[in-house]
C-alpha cells in the first residue's frame, strides 16, 4: 500500500497539464442452489482506479478491488457424524487486489462512446474463515463454530475491458469486464470475471 502512494505521487508530478481518469465502480452476483433454492453465494466488488494520459490515447493505471464472497449453506439433514448435525454453515473469501498496468483508449476522450483496454500486474490478498452452526443429537443442544482465518497472497495479471459512455464533458457511465488470475496461468483467465458498473470523471 505504502508503495502505490509513492507511485501515485510520482504520476502527479510527472505534468500539471496531464488528463487524469478517475473510475469508481460496483458488482453484485447472487447465486441460489439446492433442492429447495435454499442455499445461497453472493459476492459484493467495489473496485476504483485512477489512470493518467501521458499521451491522447495511453496511459498508466493504478487500480484497487475488494471482493467479498459469502457462501450460506443450510441443510438440516446433513450428518458430518454420528454425534452431530450441520444446521447452517458460511465461508467467506475476503480479497483485496493492487493493480499497475498500462490503458489503452481506442477513442478520442471526446467521443461519445471510449472502449478500452488496461493490463497489467497485480498483488492479492485472500482472506477465507468459515463458521457453522451444529446439533448435538445426544441433547439436540446447538452450538457454533468459528475457524480460524487463513491467509494468501499471489502475483497476478490483471486485465480489464472497459467502455464509458459519455454524459457530459468530464463525466461518464462506464461499464467493464475485468479479470484477474496468477500470473502466468492464462489459462485461468475465464475463473475470476468480474461485470461492473459505474463512472468515470475526467480531470
Amino acid at each position: 500500500m505504502k508503495n502505490l502512494h509513492v507511485i501515485l505521487l510520482f504520476l502527479i508530478s510527472l505534468s500539471s497539464h496531464a488528463l487524469f481518469e478517475i473510475n469508481g465502480q460496483y458488482g453484485l452476483d447472487r447465486q441460489r442452489f439446492g433442492e429447495t433454492q435454499q442455499n445461497k453465494i453472493t459476492s459484493t466488488t467495489f473496485s476504483g482506479s485512477l489512470a493518467l494520459y501521458l499521451y491522447n490515447y495511453t496511459a498508466i493505471e493504478i487500480n484497487y478491488g475488494n471482493t467479498e464472497t459469502l457462501t450460506d449453506v443450510v441443510n438440516n439433514s446433513s450428518k458430518t457424524s454420528e454425534d452431530f448435525d450441520l444446521l447452517s454453515k458460511t465461508d467467506k473469501v475476503v480479497v483485496e487486489s493492487f493493480g499497475l498496468g498500462i490503458r489503452q483508449s481506442f477513442a478520442h476522450r471526446k467521443a461519445r462512446f471510449i472502449p478500452t483496454l488496461s493490463i497489467g500486474y497485480a498483488k492479492r490478498f485472500a482472506k477465507n474463515s468459515s463458521r457453522g452452526t451444529f446439533r448435538r443429537n445426544a441433547d439436540d443442544e446447538e452450538f457454533s463454530y468459528r475457524s480460524d482465518v487463513s491467509k494468501l497472497r499471489t502475483d497476478s495479471v490483471f486485465a480489464t475491458l472497459g467502455l464509458n459512455i459519455k454524459l457530459t464533458s468530464m463525466l461518464s457511465i462506464r461499464a467493464s469486464a475485468q479479470t484477474i488470475f496468477q500470473a502466468f496461468q492464462f489459462n485461468r483467465a475465464q475463473d475470476n470475471m468480474k461485470y461492473l458498473f459505474g463512472f468515470s470523471w475526467y480531470l
